[in-house]
């Protein structure tokens, strides 16, 4: 399997596609969701996220307005229905990774402090099947799933509008380190085949305990399949090269990596932060 940086595999590839329509699960600040709007100026992007410190925190930023994003205050899973979802505690008012922690399953409490409030629950299909009803000859869809611990509830969800889906991105685990229940990478690959999504790259070995990998349908036109090519074998080169530059100089790499971010970050603030929520994004 290639090991690459699946991010901006997966932004490079919307573009390449011709993506009608995005759907991020599991959103957390919307910051992703604003990468696929600069990718994708006229392409339909929801974006769904069940934690209500961070609702209001999204719904509340007028860069996503601007952008056009579709909040949706929900956590995908296999059943429309209500069910708890464990907030940690954390700074909600910062950027920091526990505010991207919470789940539909349940973290050891005593590493991480958790309160359980009720959120409705979606399936994909249900959300997604009128978008795609909406373009004519179906949307061509790509997903990006990070819901810690929950990606086979999630897939579940979405059978009925499976075959629309030509990427998708996904956050999965190799062994139970969310909770003991939660189901793991061999079970979320199987159903993805049965759809024809085959899996072209990831972020870290399968023996990682968590990691991110990518997913592309399999019955792509060849001129699509030679571009795929090209950009995975350039991803796999970049890898390398920052890789090499990390065993010879790990503080050279940690700054080329921050710098890397900041550029992205201001880049996402300049195209956002001023333009008001009427206009396109271009």
């Amino acid at each position: 399997m290639i090991t690459v940086n699946t991010r901006q595999v997966f932004l490079a590839l919307l573009r390449d596609l011709d993506i009608d329509l995005v759907c991020e699960v599991g959103s957390m600040d919307g910051a992703d969701a604003l990468a696929f709007r600069t990718c994708l100026p006229h392409a339909r992007i929801i974006a769904l996220e069940p934690n209500p410190a961070n609702l209001r925190h999204m719904r509340a930023d007028q860069r996503l307005a601007a952008a056009r994003i579709d909040i949706v205050g929900a956590a995908a899973s296999r059943v429309d229905a209500h069910a708890p979802f464990f907030v940690v505690e954390a700074d909600y008012a910062s950027a920091n990774a526990r505010r991207g922690m919470s789940s539909l399953h349940q973290r050891d409490a005593r590493a991480w402090p958790s309160t359980a409030v009720d959120v409705q629950t979606l399936r994909l299909d249900t959300l997604l099947a009128p978008a795609i009803a909406a373009v004519a000859g179906g949307a061509r869809v790509a997903l990006w799933i990070d819901v810690e611990g929950h990606a086979c509830e999630v897939l579940e969800g979405l059978r009925g509008v499976a075959q629309h889906v030509v990427l998708l991105h996904v956050e999965l685990e190799s062994q139970p380190c969310i909770a003991p229940e939660q189901r793991l990478y061999p079970e979320a690959r199987a159903l993805l085949e049965s759809w024809k999504l085959g899996e072209i790259a990831a972020d870290q070995a399968h023996s990682h305990p968590q990691f991110n990998a990518l997913f592309l349908r399999g019955d792509l036109e060849a001129s699509l399949q030679r571009r795929v090519a090209l950009r995975l074998r350039w991803a796999a080169l970049r890898r390398g090269l920052i890789d090499a530059l990390g065993r010879v100089c790990p503080q050279c790499r940690r700054r080329l990596g921050e710098l890397h971010r900041r550029v992205l970050q201001r880049h996402t603030q300049r195209k956002f932060s001023k333009q008001p929520a009427s206009e396109s994004a271009t």
